[in-house]
């Protein structure tokens, strides 16, 4: 599988082709409100944020209908890996006040698709380092300890949160979409404040993220997409879109991703 495929709107086009970004919401925002819900903690789901696709490369009516309105849908095509990587070097992390890495690295500087610099400057956290380990495929299950599972398990020197659950398991009767994620957590932890001598600070967060009195950094996030996959896009036009919504569509390629190519769905005519 070397391409996912995703439904919207010409309106999210225009920014996705404008921001050269891909948008990724909450478990908060999401149309299956079961997702964000574990068995012991209150609203966790809303620290996970994702971007869904489908692995499915022929046209759905079930997704045209579900996630386009009808005279403006739009499907694209892209690489499995769409995301920018930046350098963490010593010169990106200047403005956050924190140790830097030395020389000793030759060069070899950790990368992810956001940077640590950005994260660090506005008090939060994410997880697990963002680089290529962040897509999944959705297990569709009507378990529920899957789809309600317990996440905190504890001994007498810790406590541990299974994260790792959220986001990856939706009830059987969405599996017609196919679907795989790009999935990411941030927290609203300030790494600066944490100080090798004193844990009360984690410990307080800890405590209020078990509680859930604690709110995410932000409900969404725009990742910013690498030169070669933006250019190697596919757009089609959706079976009832408009004639105003083609030309815009068309304009839009032409000034922001002239590379990107553009087809016609095979359902025009044939559904309404």
């Amino acid at each position: 599988m070397d391409y996912l495929y995703h439904y919207t709107d010409v309106d999210v086009l225009a920014l996705i082709l404008f921001n050269k970004t891909i948008r990724f919401n909450s478990l908060d925002n999401m149309d299956d409100l079961q997702e964000k819900e574990v068995a012991d903690i209150k609203n966790i789901g809303q620290f996970c944020y994702v971007s869904s696709w489908t692995d499915d490369p022929d046209e759905s009516i079930a997704m045209w209908k579900m996630y386009c309105s009808w005279d403006s849908g739009v499907w694209i095509k892209i690489r499995r890996y769409p995301f920018h990587e930046f350098v963490n070097d010593p010169k990106s992390l200047i403005t956050t006040g924190m140790p830097v890495i030395g020389d000793e690295t030759d060069g070899d500087y950790p990368k992810s698709v956001i940077p640590y610099a950005e994260f660090i400057n506005n008090g939060f956290t994410q997880h697990p380092p963002l680089q290529k380990n962040m897509l999944f495929k959705v297990t569709y299950t009507d378990d529920k300890k899957m789809l309600y599972p317990n996440l905190v398990s504890q001994d007498e020197k810790s406590i541990n949160i299974a994260t790792g659950m959220l986001g990856k398991y939706k009830n059987t009767y969405w599996k017609f979409q196919r679907e795989w994620r790009y999935i990411f957590l941030a927290f609203p932890f300030d790494v600066k404040k944490i100080e090798p001598e004193n844990d009360n600070y984690m410990r307080q967060i800890n405590n209020k993220l078990l509680s859930g009195d604690i709110i995410h950094p932000f409900d969404y996030y725009d990742l910013t997409l690498a030169e070669e996959a933006f250019e190697d896009m596919e757009i089609m036009m959706g079976p009832g879109i408009s004639n105003g919504n083609r030309l815009i569509v068309s304009d839009l390629i032409e000034k922001y991703n002239p590379a990107a190519s553009l087809i016609e769905s095979e359902l025009i005519g044939k559904i309404k």
